[in-house]
């Protein structure tokens, strides 16, 4: 009997079987340096960059060049994701859309009037979920990277201060900038994709750009923890 399907049909070109999947990225595990890991990916035909960006760390080794258009990672990886907050098939939803950066993500959000709590202000409940989601996509994204994995794998907030510093204004353009501060656990051979438990610490910043400068609005630290070793989100 077959298993249930780990890598999409978007990302390997046919779909895997739990079995073979994991025999795969066993292999994948086995292969040496990243290096050998993306180029045995990209042999398999895998697309091991969706997003078209050149801080893919595959397209930085040159095994698989960034296309012209740059695609959010939400977009790339679960174009059909209901997340209320980055689900880019939510109807009701924010829909952040976040693009690679040197050692994290960046985001462009304007959250709608009607979530305000006072006129001019925002419910700092908006706040905290687009930064969950920013910190998940952030820490899922590092995970892949540092495991030469085809697809991030699922993680989940384990804990998140936050710290406003000014209101957020609706209906206006903010920017969500996240950074990696650290990453734990593993396996005792180095490869985290596999085994092993896994936290990664992550730094988030909201900013209001204004007169050439961007003043910041909120701050947030989380740890994010990996629930599954070859579970997509």
């Amino acid at each position: 009997m077959q298993g249930r399907l780990l890598i999409s049909p978007s990302c390997c070109g046919q779909g895997r079987p739990f079995s073979s999947a994991l025999a795969f990225l066993e292999q994948a595990g086995r292969a040496g340096s990243d290096l050998d890991r993306w180029q045995l990916l990209a042999a398999q035909g895998v697309n091991i960059n969706p997003c078209n960006s050149r801080l893919h760390p595959a397209a930085r080794a040159g095994i698989a060049p960034a296309g012209t258009d740059e695609r959010a990672v939400q977009e790339a990886y679960t174009p059909d994701g209901q997340c209320f907050g980055c689900g880019p098939s939510s109807e009701s939803g924010l829909h952040m859309r976040s693009f690679r950066i040197k050692n994290g993500l960046e985001a462009r959000v304007k959250f709608p009037t009607k979530y305000s709590a006072f006129p001019g202000i925002l419910n700092g409940g908006l706040v905290g979920t687009l930064f969950e989601c920013q910190g998940n996509w952030t820490a899922a994204v590092a995970l892949m990277d540092r495991s030469s994995l085809p697809k991030p794998p699922m993680t989940l907030t384990a804990e998140l201060l936050i710290r406003h510093r000014r209101p957020c204004p609706p209906d206006t353009d903010v920017i969500l900038r996240s950074h990696i501060l650290d990453v734990s656990g593993g396996s005792s051979s180095g490869y985290p994709g596999l085994g092993g438990k896994v936290s990664v610490e992550v730094e988030l910043l909201l900013l209001l750009p204004e007169g050439g400068r961007s003043n910041l609005i909120s701050t947030a630290r989380g740890i994010f923890k990996r629930v599954a070793a070859v579970r997509a989100l």
